[in-house]
């Protein structure tokens, strides 16, 4: 492929068109993935490195009867693709047969496309425009006598599959992130932004909150280890969600029986007002319309109204547990199975301030990190509070803390949460705050 058609969604399908041809397989299917991505990080109130990485990935997966084989590359001359076609024939042949593997899927149904999920300006987002992005986050940390870190990221990525099925699918769509920390000499505050369009980023508002957040926070004081009323701002939830995702809502857990989901659809698992659901076209985020088999996608309902409703699905847990296909394959070969990647938890009615105000004693998480699984049936996890936790004291958020280690079941916190009114994007799924009672603080921190 000629360096000037690369990202060109019509070259991508001719791509892999040309490969599926050339297969010798019985079937044969065929992914391109061709991703243009920058990154501009600063530390220090100063931009520090700026990089570009452009790159596409060719993926075949070769079937001989029940014998499977997958080999990639990102050479796409004819030597690269006859050489990864060759591997994976041979890396077939000397695999064992799968038994269940019900074949490659075929050309069945058709593919919603979410709206407004590529951009032109964010396509061909220039160094400077990120740079432009850093100095608004400077300038706002400047002026709070505070240094800011992190980064500033565009990027486009189009996708093609094909196999001998007749399978054609092909997509492209761009996306933003921006990431701040604003660190004082004891204190730090944290804020995030993600957009399929640049110029919706916000840099200015997000750096004024992550600058808020740590002039707030100044002179910490710890915190006695115990049960307390939180509000898990998004960034916090969503980690909780995406473990969720990972250890929980796939047929392949589900079917081995280490998943939270098995054996319990159609019971109440958590609180009757928490719904939560799998679903790509939701215009805060807008996900790819089809698997990485080329199978259309569909919303799924996983949990509602607390009640345990379904799993996602591939073409191979599909046919091996007698379930419709949901769309929801990762690239072959995965040692996970089919899994969620746009999760939506419908909001509550009550506005975060307001959740604020009743609380008498409690505290505010800004974010997570280094969050670790303990029991993966019982869901629980453990981590770290980071860059903003704070004491609520009679309707108020009075004080900064020292940052806690926490232990906590995610299935028994989303029985005893209240959700608030806005959702908000953080990475790849969309939710709101929660408040969560008897959240556990195992031990504190120094810092």
């Amino acid at each position: 492929m000629a360096p000037e058609a690369f990202g060109d969604r019509q070259a991508l399908e001719g791509l892999v068109e040309r490969v599926v041809k050339a297969s010798k397989a019985d079937e044969t299917e065929v992914l391109a993935a061709a991703s243009d991505a920058s990154l501009t990080r600063y530390t220090h109130n100063s931009a520090h490195e700026s990089v570009n990485e452009r790159n596409c990935q060719l993926s075949v997966r070769a079937v001989i009867g029940k014998q499977i084989g997958v080999a990639g590359t990102n050479r796409l001359d004819d030597a690269g693709i006859a050489d990864v076609l060759r591997r994976a024939y041979e890396s077939a042949k000397l695999n064992a047969e799968d038994p269940d593997f019900p074949g490659l899927p075929g050309p069945d149904g058709s593919v919603s496309e979410p709206v407004q999920v590529y951009d032109e300006t964010t396509a061909s987002a220039t160094p400077e425009m990120r740079a432009a992005a850093v100095n608004d986050v400077v300038k706002i940390m400047r002026s709070n006598n505070l240094y800011g870190a992190g980064y500033v990221s565009t990027q486009s990525d189009t996708i093609a599959i094909a196999n001998s099925k007749g399978v054609r699918r092909s997509h492209r769509s761009t996306d933003s992130a921006i990431n701040i920390k604003a660190i004082g000499s004891d204190s730090s505050g944290y804020a995030e932004g993600y957009a399929r369009r640049f110029d919706d980023l916000e840099p200015v508002k997000l750096a004024e909150t992550a600058a808020r957040k740590a002039v707030a926070s100044k002179n910490p004081r710890a915190l006695e280890p115990g049960a307390y009323t939180v509000i898990l701002e998004p960034p916090a939830f969503r980690e909780f969600l995406g473990y969720l995702s990972w250890i929980g809502f796939g047929a392949q857990p589900f079917e081995q029986g280490s998943s939270f989901m098995s054996g319990k659809l159609g019971q109440s698992i958590m609180g009757k007002n928490v719904t939560i659901r799998d679903d790509y076209l939701h215009p805060l985020c807008g996900g790819i319309p089809f698997d990485f088999e080329g199978v259309p996608r569909t919303k799924v309902g996983l949990v509602e109204g607390g009640v345990a409703r379904d799993v996602v699905y591939d073409s191979y847990y599909a046919a091996k547990l007698r379930h419709a296909n949901t769309g929801h394959a990762l690239p072959a070969p995965n040692a996970d199975g089919p899994m969620p990647l746009n999760i939506v938890v419908d909001p509550g009615t009550t506005a975060v301030e307001q959740m604020i105000k009743d609380i008498q004693h409690g505290v505010l998480v800004t974010r997570t990190w280094y969050i670790r699984l303990v029991d993966q049936k019982k869901t629980i996890i453990t981590g770290m509070s980071r860059d903003g936790l704070f004491l609520i004291e009679r309707g108020r958020v009075t004080k900064g803390l020292k940052n806690m280690r926490f232990n906590e079941s995610i299935i028994g916190a989303l029985g005893r949460c209240e959700l608030a009114a806005t959702l908000v994007r953080s990475e790849s799924h969309v939710l709101p705050a929660a408040r969560i009672e008897g959240f556990h603080f195992s031990s504190g921190t120094e810092f």
